[in-house]
């Protein structure tokens, strides 16, 4: 299952797809988008989880810039309980250092976001990945 975005100027700056192989849900940002651009994408990507109950997302903001701290008490309100509801459980947020995707990753992990979905942030996409195919093995494992 794979959706796209658009922004107000008619670029892709938002893709999701569930994964089904690596069980995950990936959350590409690219570009820039407007605060009503960011809702749109984040309800079009809770769609994805409602429909695939998948417990893991991967959030890679490398190459977005974006209005992610003006967002952040919207996405708590607004996205966490139907995200929580939908199934996720492990969100890895992958960001440049000193963007404001970084900021808006800290202020998941450290506020109501992420005291009821396990957040880790990241410089590297490929780190992301080997952190939530771990969490996969744990959760397996406790099975």
């Amino acid at each position: 299952m794979l959706k796209e975005v658009k922004n107000v100027f008619g670029r892709t700056f938002y893709r999701i797809e569930y994964k089904s192989r690596a069980n995950m849900v990936e959350a590409i940002w690219h570009g820039t988008a407007s605060k009503q651009d960011l809702k749109q994408a984040i309800i079009a990507g809770l769609e994805v989880h409602e429909r695939t109950k998948c417990a893991y997302r991967l959030n890679d903001n490398s190459d977005f810039s974006g209005p992610w701290a003006d967002s952040v008490a919207w996405i708590e309100e607004e996205w966490l309980p139907r995200a929580y509801a939908s199934g996720i459980r492990y969100l890895a947020h992958v960001a440049r250092p000193g963007s404001f995707g970084e900021s808006a990753g800290e202020a998941m992990l450290w506020g109501k976001i992420g005291s009821q979905i396990k957040v880790q942030l990241f410089e590297s996409r490929a780190d992301a990945v080997d952190w939530l195919q771990a969490k996969q093995r744990e959760t397996a494992s406790k099975s």
